[in-house]
């Protein structure tokens, strides 16, 4: 009876100790930490409706220009890191949206996002803007990986293709983007890790999203040298918290659990079909990239039958906010040829 008291008293100790500690980190983080309302709350906001789907997004130039479609990053991030690509309004009417549940776009259930719906929504938008013409498309990171599989399934609706830095364009280099990117639980990840959830559980309003949305957008914050993708950046360079509006947590794992086949495999590819596009294809690579930089995307590159590479200088991954000079005008000469 003794040894199951002190046994009682060991545990309930613990669970104090773990209550305590819990207590001190909520009170810790007490602030203002908020995330955006999406067009459904904010009707202020540019929005963009398609099947009855009010998407965030605006458009810049004239409409009887040839179409250019912008592809964000993600999945689940928004347009906020590409809106340099304006500058091509001059010559183009430049689309920029927020993918569905996606940065400013509303949320939505998992079950109404997965790769396939997000190539549904993409060619929606293409025959809104296209009007049964051919349209460019321009797809950063996930954008442009989405932009590889959209030209797969729908080659005669793409005039160019701009593809910067698609990350895994196939179940190989998704397991090989997983080995060199594998999370290290250091002091330091560690620590924001736990900084960042506590801080999420203040996050109250806007929406039932709100609170996980908040906390992927900042997890992916950290400063630290040990950050899984520090090799994005260039040297002395860090993630940008400006770069983003917010982040749509449900879109991104939905996404990504749609490339689990139903044995538990992961089963990715986003190229099938491109073989059928003649046209050139551009790749963009940033200087500084050592993950899935020019390397990366040469062999990439390899699946399209037609495909130029440039390597923007003095750019990480996000070229079009760290060069956007040099990085338009990559794209400005490709789709001007």
């Amino acid at each position: 009876m003794k040894i199951i008291k002190r046994l009682v008293t060991i545990f309930l100790g613990f669970l104090g100790m773990l209550v305590a500690l819990f207590a001190l980190g909520y009170v810790l983080t007490i602030g203002d930490h908020t995330v955006p309302a999406t067009v459904a709350q904010d009707p202020s906001l540019p929005s963009i409706t398609i099947n009855g789907y009010a998407y965030h997004g605006e458009t810049y130039g004239n409409p009887e220009n040839p179409v250019v479609i912008t592809l964000h990053g993600g999945p689940g991030s928004d347009y906020r890191s590409i809106l340099n690509l304006q500058e091509l309004a001059d010559e183009y009417y430049v689309i920029f949206f927020d993918q569905r549940g996606a940065g400013l776009s509303p949320r939505v259930s998992p079950e109404e996002i997965t790769l396939e719906s997000a190539i549904v929504d993409l060619d929606s938008i293409v025959d809104y803007y296209g009007k049964g013409q051919k349209v460019n498309l321009v797809g950063h990171s996930w954008g442009a990986m989405l932009a590889s599989a959209y030209l797969g399934q729908h080659p005669e609706k793409v005039e160019h293709v701009v593809l910067a830095e698609p990350g895994f364009l196939t179940t190989e280099f998704l397991l090989r983007f997983q080995q060199q990117t594998q999370l290290k639980f250091t002091p330091g990840v560690i620590t924001h890790f736990l900084k960042t959830k506590f801080e999420s559980l203040h996050v109250m309003g806007v929406d039932d999203h709100a609170m996980d949305d908040y906390f992927t957008h900042h997890i992916n914050l950290y400063q630290g040298e040990d950050h899984p993708q520090a090799g994005y950046y260039c040297p002395n360079a860090k993630p940008d918290p400006e770069g983003s509006w917010r982040f749509g947590a449900t879109a991104a794992s939905s996404i990504q659990a749609s490339a689990i086949d139903a044995e538990g495999d992961i089963n990715l590819n986003l190229v099938e079909g491109v073989e059928i596009f003649t046209n050139q294809v551009l790749f963009i690579a940033g200087e500084c990239q050592t993950y899935i930089g020019a390397d990366w995307q040469r062999e990439q590159m390899e699946f399209f039958p037609n495909a130029e590479l440039v390597v923007i200088p003095d750019a990480g991954h996000e070229m079009f906010a760290e060069n956007p000079e040099d990085s338009i005008t990559a794209v400005r000469e490709y789709l001007n040829d």
